[in-house]
C-alpha cells in the first residue's frame, strides 16, 4: 500500500469517527429538548399534584423516622429499667441464702433456751437481723412466694416429693421445704415443696377399715 493510500484511509476513518460523534451529540440534544418540552407541557395542576405527592412522601418519611426514634427511646428506657431492677439478681440470691441461715438458726433454738438469760441477747440479736433483712427485701423488691395450700405452679415451685392426702385436691402444696422468692415478679429462686396426691386404693381401704373398727 502506497503512502497516499494510507493517508486516504486514515482520513476516511477520521471522517467516520466525526460523523458518529456528531450523531451522538444530536441524539443527546434531541433527548434533552424532548424532556424540556415534556416539562413545559405539564399543566399547573399536574405540577401542583407532583409537588403535593413529593410533600406527602417527605411527610411519610418524617413520620416513620419519628416513630423509629420513639421506639428506640422506649426500648432504651426499658433496658435501663430492667438493668436497675434485675442487675442485682446475683446479689439478691446471696442475701436470701443469708436469710435462710438466720431462720435455721432461730428455728433450732428451743423455747427453754430462749428463756436462758445467758443466750437471750444472742436470740434477740438474731431476731433483729431477721427483721432488718425482711425490711431490706421489701425495699429492693424481693418477695417470698406464698406456697402452702396453693396449687402447684411449675413457674414458681419445684416439687421435691409427693405426699398422699385425701383431704385436699391433688397438686396442692402441703409442705414447704425451702421458701422461694421473686425479684420484681421475676423468679429468683423456686420454692422447694411437697405436693399432695391421691392415696392408693390399698391405703384407702386400710384407712376405711381403721375408721370402721374405731
Amino acid at each position: 500500500m502506497s503512502e497516499e493510500q494510507k493517508n486516504n484511509s486514515t482520513e476516511e476513518i477520521k471522517e467516520q469517527e466525526e460523523n458518529i460523534e456528531t450523531n451522538e451529540n444530536q441524539e443527546e440534544a434531541s433527548s434533552s429538548e424532548e424532556n424540556e418540552q415534556q416539562q413545559t407541557e405539564d399543566t399547573p395542576e399536574e405540577i401542583i399534584k407532583k409537588l403535593n405527592d413529593e410533600i406527602d412522601s417527605l411527610k411519610d418519611q418524617r413520620l416513620r423516622a419519628v416513630a423509629e426514634l420513639e421506639n428506640f427511646r422506649r426500648r432504651a428506657e426499658k433496658d435501663q429499667s430492667d438493668a436497675l431492677k434485675y442487675g442485682m439478681a446475683n446479689f439478691a440470691k446471696e442475701i436470701i441464702n443469708i436469710k435462710d441461715n438466720i431462720e435455721r438458726a432461730l428455728s433450732s433454738i428451743s423455747e427453754d433456751a430462749r428463756k436462758n438469760e445467758s443466750i437471750k441477747p444472742v436470740v434477740e440479736g438474731l431476731d433483729l437481723i431477721a427483721q432488718s433483712t425482711a425490711t431490706t427485701f421489701e425495699k429492693i423488691g424481693i418477695k417470698k412466694i406464698d406456697s402452702l395450700n396453693q396449687k402447684y405452679d411449675h413457674n414458681f415451685h419445684q416439687a421435691m416429693m409427693e405426699i398422699e392426702k385425701s383431704d385436699c385436691e391433688p397438686g396442692t402444696i402441703v409442705q414447704e421445704l425451702i421458701p422461694g422468692y421473686t425479684l420484681h415478679e421475676r423468679l429468683l429462686r423456686p420454692a422447694m415443696v411437697g405436693v399432695s396426691k391421691k392415696p392408693t386404693t390399698q391405703d384407702t381401704e386400710e384407712a376405711n377399715s381403721d375408721n370402721q373398727e374405731s
